[in-house]
């Protein structure tokens, strides 16, 4: 059986910047079968009596600057006493224009987003799936919950460090994010769908991926092919796709060259499901859509 999640966020009201408004977990499941589940949020409002001090050089940046970025937490201050990170269970968050999410540490978080004048306001449940975590990881889960819970405010202090400050019944904090490096190099896929829109389509036909430090290759279905990439953040160019010339059957070439139109499209990734799936995001013409790939079967 699941235990269930509450989430709440509130709208603080700002005293010397504008407010963000996030809503979280407070509390971490402990069972160890994966499910998602909407959790209802409960909206308030409360004034804070006190601000907290900020560094120097802090803005507040227009959510473009932060957007379609994987975000992991490598600095976390409570009442002045520093919090030791997991390396090996990170805490990230990152916006992609409609929706929020990330993980836990353990536990994978999602919910839409709307952001305006500073002002972050989630308009529905979040989801998030369940899976049991060792205690140390779990208590993590649960202070990165309660953080998120009472943080008001965003800035960066850098162009490459996202800063949440929060206040909390615990006290008073900072998160401190930094983009994540990419996930790319030596890493090996099979494309599991193609989607656009809402309608995704299974490939029939292993179509395979294959990092190396700057090229990319695999089989398209029918044919091997090979290009060049870069990638930097979240971000991903690909370029220069070569194949070799072998004839297919016509289902086989028509899915073959729709993968590789697509691929050359291809904007920015994501790395999800504790790296198990890879997310590549394309823009071919007006059709926005998603190549999603698995690890390999073992």
């Amino acid at each position: 059986m699941l235990q269930k999640i509450d989430f709440t966020f509130k709208r603080l009201i700002p005293m010397l910047v504008g407010a963000i408004t996030i809503a979280a977990f407070s509390s971490i499941p402990v069972q160890s079968k994966t499910s998602t589940t909407p959790l209802n949020s409960v909206s308030a409002q409360s004034k804070i009596l006190a601000t907290i001090p900020r560094p120097g050089n802090l803005y507040q940046p227009d959510s473009s600057a932060f957007e379609g970025i994987t975000w992991q937490l490598s600095e976390w201050k409570s009442k002045g006493q520093s919090i030791r990170l997991l390396p090996s269970h990170p805490i990230t968050i990152r916006f992609d224009g409609k929706r929020l999410g990330g993980s836990t540490g353990c536990n994978d978080y999602s919910a839409e987003y709307q952001f305006q004048n500073f002002q972050l306001h989630l308009p529905r449940a979040i989801i998030s799936t369940k899976r049991g975590c060792i205690s140390a990881v779990a208590n993590r889960e649960n202070w990165f919950a309660s953080a998120l819970k009472a943080s008001y405010a965003v800035a960066f202090l850098k162009p490459d460090k996202l800063i949440i400050e929060y206040k909390a019944a615990s006290g008073k904090g900072f998160l401190g994010f930094t983009p994540m490096r990419s996930q790319l190099k030596n890493t090996d896929w099979h494309l599991s769908s193609i989607t656009i829109g809402s309608t995704t389509q299974t490939t029939p036909q292993p179509i395979t991926l294959k990092f190396t430090a700057d090229s990319i290759g695999g089989s398209a279905g029918c044919n091997e092919y090979s290009a060049a990439y870069e990638a930097s953040r979240n971000r991903i160019k690909i370029g220069g796709i070569a194949t070799t010339e072998k004839m297919c059957s016509l289902s086989q070439m028509q899915l073959e060259q729709s993968f590789l139109a697509k691929l050359e499209t291809v904007q920015r990734y994501e790395i999800i499901n504790h790296a198990q799936n890879l997310k590549l995001f394309f823009q071919q013409g007006n059709q926005a859509g998603v190549l999603t790939f698995r690890l390999p079967d073992n």
